[in-house]
Formats: structure tokens, sequence, C-alpha cells
């Protein structure tokens, strides 16, 4: 009789539990913290997979136990405090750089602050780089 590989071991208890490999590919998260801290759970979530099946090759109860538990206080410590952060901070929760400043931007306009506007000279072009070197240096001309 021959020996199956580890590989197709553990591709046949990912399908015996309903998972497949198109599945955990179209898994999107949004942007925020919240999409930051699913990301960092579903990394947990695997490390915690990968212990439950080394437990099933093992026979190790212990090693069962705690990768299970492990996998359940993961996934309700980060679920809790994305609820926790989202009711605090909704903006922050689920938007992300220039679109949690332009809702910034929209909440103040709302309110009638005025837009602040800068008091400084703006910063002239840089130079750019012609085709040609300088003759003298061989260093890129540049244009002013």
């Amino acid at each position: 009789m021959t020996e199956r590989s580890q590989s197709d071991r553990i591709a046949d208890l990912l399908s015996r539990l309903g998972i497949t490999g198109h599945q955990l590919k179209n898994a999107k998260l949004g942007p925020g913290v919240v999409g930051r801290n699913s990301s960092i759970a579903w990394a947990f979530e695997v490390v915690m997979l990968g212990g439950v099946i080394a437990s099933a090759i093992l026979h190790s109860i212990p090693m069962l136990g705690l990768s299970l538990a492990g996998a359940i206080v993961v996934a309700i410590v980060i679920a809790l405090s994305n609820v926790y952060f989202g009711n605090k901070n909704p903006a922050a929760a689920l938007l992300e750089g220039a679109q949690f400043l332009e809702y910034q931007h929209m909440q103040m306009a709302a309110k009638g602050v005025p837009v602040i506007e800068s008091s400084a000279p703006p910063i002239p072009q840089p130079p750019t780089l012609t085709q040609g070197l300088d003759s003298e240096s061989g260093r890129p001309e540049l244009e002013e």
C-alpha cells in the first residue's frame, strides 16, 4: 500500500472541513484599523490551523486543545476589539489615509469650520532632467 504525502493529507483534511484554496484566495478585507486587525487575526488563525493539523498528525491531545483554545481566543479578542474600536472611532475603523482626511474635511465643512489656508509661499518645482549630459562633468543637465 502506498503512503500518501503530507500535502495530500492536508488537502484532504481541508476538503473534509469544507475549506478550499479558492475560498482563501478571495478573502478581501477593507482598509482602516479593522481591516488591518482582521489581517492579523487571519494570520493567527492560519497558525492555529497548522497547530490543529500537526496535533492531529502527531496524535497530541494537549497540542490540539491549545491550538483550538488559541484560535477561539484570537477570534473573540480581535472581534471584540474591532467592535469596541469601531464604536469609539467609526471613521478610523473603516477609512484609511486620504479617505480618512477627506471625511474629516467633510465633517468640518458640515459644521461650518473654515478651511485653514497655508500662509507659507508655495514650494517651487524641482529642476527636471533633460535628455543630454553636461559636457564638462558628464552629469545630466538640469532645467531650471
